[in-house]
């Protein structure tokens, strides 16, 4: 993994998948943005009353939003092993709470 730079993240696997008929072993995110929100939804629900505060990530919701920001199908983030899919879904987390 690295780090966020000019609005993109590049996740790698240490396996291919297949995305759009080719095989690949990365995906280029982008940031998200108030669109991609309306159109899937927020995929992170913030508790900051519960003891200790709770973080809960809406899997089909993130996987959504994974798929929009990397400009793949939804079958090809189905294909992700379920520890990059949760990985992904984290990283991505801090754009949908609150500051």
């Amino acid at each position: 993994m690295t780090a966020w730079k000019d609005g993109k993240f590049t996740y790698t696997f240490d396996y291919e998948i297949e995305a759009h008929g080719e095989m690949v072993k990365e995906l280029v995110l982008r940031e998200p943005t108030g669109a991609d929100v309306i159109a899937v939804g927020n995929p992170v629900q913030f508790d900051p009353i519960s003891d200790p505060p709770r973080v809960l990530i809406d899997d089909a919701r993130m996987a959504a939003m994974i798929s929009r920001l990397s400009s793949v199908p939804p079958s090809t983030v189905a294909k992700l092993k379920p520890k990059d899919l949760i990985s992904l879904g984290w990283h991505l987390t801090s754009f949908f709470m609150p500051v």
